[in-house]
């Protein structure tokens, strides 16, 4: 039964995120506007919609590219869950936790999934409860890749079920109450941060940079070169910037990296995948 439980929780992850979603695209968005609508023009992150929508709760998505270009995120996640089947059918997982019977290996399938589907709620309807649920999305991303990394450092379990939700609620906190403009970027480079010093810790402990065979570090640096150009055309792409234009359909922030940033995820769980490899 364990190595279809990834799939179960892709399925359980998709009605609990996405059915909700299509209930408020339905009945209408409840809430007050964004900050990013405090400003003339908005900030939203490029791609036009009506403010008065918004104000109005109306039915409906404010950004759809922005919005529906997420649900890369279901084929991202399948794509871990059936990785995940395979390597428990095959019953050699080891000590790699995510060729595994244990259940981080299904969290980072939800983890993958929410990253995608959590953005749509903020692009769909640009209210301030939304964002933060679009920041939780990422802190519950974010903060796995600190905790599995120290699980691979320290090997009890224990430790990454307690501090990884602790902290997910904490950034999420933060999230809500603190004002800055770029406050979900400062918060998820603090955790990136803390991701990469365990990374230095993990190479310098076992002599060897990246696990030490070629594959580990090509994949490594392939997850780091797509949230490099996924951050690029995110900068690029912002209100007044040269890849922003409002009323186009190629709207970078959904095309490019929303995408992106799901192929980094993927391209992290192969990298953990390969470690203790013979």
């Amino acid at each position: 039964m364990s190595a279809y439980r990834g799939f179960i929780v892709l399925g359980a992850g998709i009605v609990l995120v996405l059915l909700p979603f299509l209930i408020f695209v339905a009945a209408g968005w409840p809430g007050s506007p964004d900050s990013c609508m405090a400003t003339t023009p908005n900030t939203c992150f490029c791609e036009a919609f009506d403010p008065a929508d918004v104000i109005a709760h109306a039915r409906g998505v404010r950004q759809p590219v922005n919005t529906w270009f997420n649900l890369y995120s279901i084929l991202t996640a399948g794509l871990v869950a059936f990785m995940i089947y395979l390597d428990r059918k095959d019953g050699a997982g080891g000590e790699n936790v995510m060729r595994s019977d244990s259940f981080i290996a299904d969290l980072y399938v939800f983890a993958v999934l929410f990253l995608g589907l959590g953005s749509m709620w903020f692009h769909a309807s640009i209210v301030g409860w939304a964002g933060n649920f679009d920041g939780l999305s990422m802190y519950v991303y974010a903060a796995f890749l600190v905790f599995y990394t120290l699980r691979r450092l320290v090997p009890a379990d224990w430790v990454f079920w307690v501090f990884y939700p602790i902290t997910v609620v904490v950034f999420l906190i933060l999230h809500a109450l603190w004002q800055w403009e770029f406050k979900s970027l400062i918060l998820i480079i603090v955790l990136v941060a803390a991701y990469l010093a365990l990374e230095i810790v993990a190479c310098v402990r076992e002599g060897k940079p990246w696990q030490g065979r070629w594959l580990t570090i090509l994949l490594w640096w392939l997850a780091v070169g797509c949230i490099i150009a996924a951050t690029v055309f995110w900068a690029l792409s912002q209100t007044g910037k040269p890849m922003c234009h409002p009323n186009d359909f190629f709207q970078p922030h959904g095309i490019l990296w929303h995408p992106l940033a799901g192929a980094m995820a993927v391209l992290l769980y192969f990298y953990w995948r390969e470690e203790n490899r013979a």
